[in-house]
């Protein structure tokens, strides 16, 4: 039975376009495979943050098995770089639609839909008329929208994604989210409990493991000094996080000679970041892209503290997953979250970083300051996150996770 059993994974982004949470799906599909599950990934044509020349390659590969044993089917239309925001929109349309179509003719016993971008609910919606449907909540929308001042709460299109959110709440079979924080809120918006699976984002703690700083290339490649002490960001740059928030502690900082911002990120707030580190003058702060996911061991492993910068109220619909890369790197954190916060009361419990307040510039270039003062310390809280990623977040319990949800 376990081996004929089909789950199709569909999301909009996967291997080999480089986005946060793009190898979590990677790893699912391999691991559903390894567990006796036949996997198809239905995908649209890769293009995020990719050359001309990478993108081409997989016009031709819409159809394709990957080493690991799931198929891959990749549809819709070609990206194009430069596209205005109709043709955008327009695009995503299309994608949308070929996603579906493609799904649909799967015939699957399972589909499992990624909330990012949220309007795949939509197509679970759809889908659930077929088979169950799984719906992955990595973030609630449109609260992320409210929440990062994008808009407000009665603007005719939050308005309009209430009524898209409560189809997508009654219409799939199953969801799974990050947090019990975030847990609450769908039950609150009507969600019955015994439907949500909590499972955390993972780190592969087998693959990401602490670099010392002697082995680790991207010193050599970035044209990094060893002695320096690094404070590291690594993710998505966009209204979820507060990339304000560690400018203007780097500028507190600036003659703490020794202390250097490291910021690897891409994402619409991408271009303010570059705009103020050049039209300020932040010489202690260097921005880089986001490197691929092989890399991300080295890439947390320059750090001597890796930041969150989460903006307030984002913990009860958000869950940084590059958090628990960090964390499997060995790298003590600090995260911007409200005192009560899951990641308040477990990095109080664990003893693995400092939370401070959201918003708050001086209380990170303080606890910067007190970590930089504290060597001896610093290795301690490394092992201790080591040690709460291995318990927590590692991918064998997730992904296990997962395949008894989906048996469920």
């Amino acid at each position: 039975m376990d081996q004929k059993l089909h789950i199709a994974l569909v999301s909009t982004h996967f291997a080999p376009e480089i986005t946060p949470i793009t190898h979590l799906y990677t790893d699912l599909a391999e691991d559903l495979c390894r567990f006796g599950a036949r996997v198809s990934v239905v995908t649209k044509l890769p293009g995020h943050d990719m050359s001309e020349e990478e993108r081409a390659a997989f016009f031709t590969r819409r159809d394709e098995t990957a080493p690991e044993g799931y198929r891959i089917l990749r549809v819709g239309r070609k990206a194009r770089r430069g596209a205005n925001l109709a043709r955008r929109a327009l695009r995503a349309m299309q994608n949308t639609w070929a996603i579906y179509r493609a799904a649909k003719k799967l015939k699957a016993d399972v589909y499992i839909l990624c909330s990012m971008p949220a309007y795949l609910g939509l197509v679970g919606a759809r889908l659930s008329r077929r088979a169950r449907t799984i719906y992955i909540l990595q973030e609630i929308f449109p609260d992320n929208l409210v929440a990062a001042g994008t808009y407000t709460e009665w603007h005719p299109f939050v308005r309009l994604c209430r009524r898209l959110e409560q189809h997508i709440y009654r219409n799939n079979s199953a969801f799974v989210t990050l947090s019990e924080e975030m847990k609450r809120t769908l039950i609150a918006r009507g969600i019955e409990a015994q439907n949500i699976a909590v499972i955390p984002n993972w780190a592969d703690t087998d693959s990401i493991r602490p670099v010392s700083r002697k082995d680790n290339a991207l010193f050599d490649e970035l044209n990094l000094p060893r002695d320096a002490f690094y404070a590291v960001y690594a993710g998505r740059l966009d209204f979820l996080q507060e990339p304000d928030v560690l400018l203007d502690a780097a500028k507190q900082l600036a003659n703490e000679k020794d202390i250097r911002f490291v910021i690897f990120g891409d994402g619409a707030l991408r271009e303010h970041v570059e705009n103020r580190i050049e039209r300020e003058q932040i010489e202690n702060v260097q921005l880089f892209s986001l490197l691929p996911a092989e890399r991300t061991a080295e890439v947390y492993s320059i750090a001597d503290i890796a930041l969150v910068p989460l903006k307030k109220g984002m913990t009860r619909i958000a869950v940084p997953s590059e958090t628990w890369l960090a964390l499997a790197a060995g790298r003590p954190v600090i995260v911007c979250a409200e005192a009560g916060s899951e990641w308040a009361r477990s990095i109080e419990r664990e003893s693995y970083g400092v939370c401070i307040t959201p918003g708050e510039p001086q209380e990170m270039a303080d606890a910067i300051l007190r970590l930089h003062a504290s060597t001896v310390a610093l290795d301690e809280l490394g092992k201790r996150a080591r040690n709460y990623a291995c318990e927590h977040a590692s991918r064998e319990q997730a992904t296990r996770a997962y395949y008894h949800w989906i048996r469920a």
